[in-house]
């Protein structure tokens, strides 16, 4: 069954501009629009995520939502502004975008917020969640291919220590994320043992520890009210 965006009124909402989505002031990118990198318009799709999230599920944006925006029809009962409008145009024009930012939540055909933070580098937005999920996308990188990565490893990723090592943005800034969320840590270290007990307390994780991790991390992300 397919389901279809239901067309949402307005009449019950003031006729007022600051109805519009109004961008938090912080938010900057070069125009036009056209000539923004992919990661400054993850940052604008940041901005406005409230105004261009599908009404049919929780904290996401389809390619639905954004051809309603983009065609400037409401989602919510508010029209997009123009630049809104622009935004979601142009990622709808670059084919493989949607594709590239649907990606720590496992490519579901929806964009999250942890999507977007994961491709602007905000790792300290991040529900834990995802954050241990990167944590299993960079593990070789980290243990150099070992069966284990221990906390050495994961500080010298940090540049907490020294390394012969290079790692990629991405492994650095997870691994200083993930450093800096001690609770998580130790539940990472613990993870799962023998016959599905607690495990060891012994400062390293194996990729089944990554998973035992994740599954029962929370999905709330880290993003400010």
């Amino acid at each position: 069954m397919t389901l279809s965006i239901p067309p949402y009124g307005n009449s019950h909402l003031p006729a007022s501009p600051l109805a519009q989505q109004a961008a938090p002031t912080t938010a900057i990118w070069r125009e036009p629009i056209d000539q923004l990198q992919p990661r400054e318009l993850a940052q604008a799709l940041q901005t406005y995520f409230d105004a261009m999230s599908d009404p049919r599920f929780t904290e996401t944006i389809t390619k639905k939502s954004l051809q309603r925006v983009a065609d400037g029809r409401p989602l919510k009962g508010v029209p997009p502004t123009q630049t809104q409008i622009e935004i979601a145009q142009e990622v709808l024009k670059r084919k493989d975008l949607f594709q590239q930012l649907d990606f720590t939540s496992g490519k579901d055909g929806q964009i999250s917020r942890d999507d977007l933070a994961t491709e602007t580098g905000e790792f300290h937005l991040l529900s834990d969640r995802a954050l241990i999920t990167l944590v299993g996308k960079n593990f070789n990188e980290y243990g150099a291919g070992d069966e284990y990565v221990n906390f050495t490893e994961l500080r010298e990723a940090a540049g907490e220590l020294p390394s012969a090592k290079k790692f990629s943005p991405q492994a650095r800034g997870v691994a200083q994320e993930l450093l800096k969320r001690k609770e998580l840590l130790d539940r990472l270290d613990i993870g799962v043992g023998f016959l599905g007990f607690s495990g060891k307390q012994d400062q390293r994780f194996d990729q089944r520890n990554v998973e035992y991790t994740r599954t029962r991390s929370s999905p709330q992300f880290h993003y400010p009210d």
